[in-house]
């Protein structure tokens, strides 16, 4: 009967220690599910570090028209088509979405004719076209987005009443502070409903061209 006694006790203790070393086991493996389940529920954890620039498009701002530079591309440009640069010339990142608001202006910085139509070519169904005006750009510090412009010269002559304007007066999307780009441009003068379109924009596309 004694020394049963001792037996009973180790058996004991086997069983406890099983036990024990099993659910310590358990905890240590549930820490790491738990930490990864975190993270998924909460944005901006280290676990969404493999996607840095949808975070950082997702917490830029609109660019505001102090700390952009708008102009027309360097380089060789046609008469009938130009490329409007717009760059980011402040310390911090911002995005730019959709179509600029362009128009020729005089010398006085009264407009010209028609403000420039939206150019959708190429955008497909109309659901195609209204995702690329859509379009968000992000512009890093000293990058530059790029909208195509083009010039209608085949409007017919009499209802256009050509004139030579002095520029181009540009919004950038969602803007209110105009830019005038001083650059001769063949316009149309006449404007309203039944006067021809002469100028078509395109959205932001990302670089200078």
């Amino acid at each position: 009967m004694r020394a049963s006694a001792p037996l009973g006790w180790r058996i004991a203790a086997v069983v406890v220690f099983g036990v024990t070393a099993a659910l310590a086991v358990v905890l240590t493996r549930g820490a790491p599910m738990h930490a990864a389940l975190t993270s998924d529920r909460h944005p901006g954890h280290p676990a969404q570090a493999g996607h840095p620039a949808k975070a950082a498009k997702a917490a830029a701002a609109p660019c505001a028209a102090s700390g952009l530079r708008i102009s027309i591309g360097a380089g060789p440009q046609a008469a009938s088509s130009y490329r409007l640069d717009f760059t980011n010339v402040s310390r911090s990142s911002c995005t730019l979405t959709g179509y600029p608001v362009v128009a020729a202006y005089r010398d006085d910085h009264v407009r010209v004719g028609n403000p420039a139509g939206q150019d959708t070519a190429g955008a497909g169904t109309a659901s195609a076209a209204a995702a690329r005006s859509a379009r968000r750009v992000l512009l890093a510090p000293g990058a530059t987005a790029h909208a195509a412009l083009t010039v209608n010269t085949g409007v017919q002559r009499g209802a256009c009443r050509p004139v030579v304007a002095a520029g181009l007066r540009v919004l950038a999307p969602g803007g209110s502070v105009p830019r005038y780009i001083r650059h001769p441009i063949q316009a149309c003068s006449a404007a309203g409903p039944r006067a021809p379109v002469f100028l078509r924009v395109r959205s932001l596309e990302s670089g200078p061209a």
